[in-house]
């Protein structure tokens, strides 16, 4: 029998030599190196974090939640290091839809043949 996390621990570390990965770690590590931008950075994930959970067990966010939110989105576009970040996020988010369009395959197809 196989054992599929042997397999998916083997793709998780080539993930890791994806130019997609890499160019991450290098925007992740600009905006480290920018205490200005990195203290945005946190707050924004912050803030994202609570609107998200609000949303996940069926509430809406607070107004004044989501008004902080945008308004911590507005301070992020003065930073070309988060602006980087997000595009490298953008990318790998990609390739992770393929992974995931490539590994449910079978699945997909299972449907179809009924």
């Amino acid at each position: 029998m196989v054992n599929i996390f042997d397999n998916i621990n083997a793709a998780a570390k080539d993930l890791e030599e994806t130019p997609q990965y890499k160019n991450l770690a290098e925007a992740l590590k600009a905006v480290h190196e920018n205490e200005a931008a990195n203290e945005v950075f946190n707050r924004f994930q912050e803030t994202q974090r609570v609107v998200n959970e609000a949303m996940q067990t069926g509430q809406e966010p607070e107004e004044a939640q989501i008004q902080e939110w945008q308004e911590i989105a507005k301070e992020i576009e003065q930073y070309d290091e988060i602006n980087k970040l997000m595009e490298t996020e953008q990318a790998l988010n990609q390739l992770l839809m393929q992974i995931n369009n490539t590994l449910t395959k079978p699945i997909a197809m299972l449907y179809e043949e009924n």
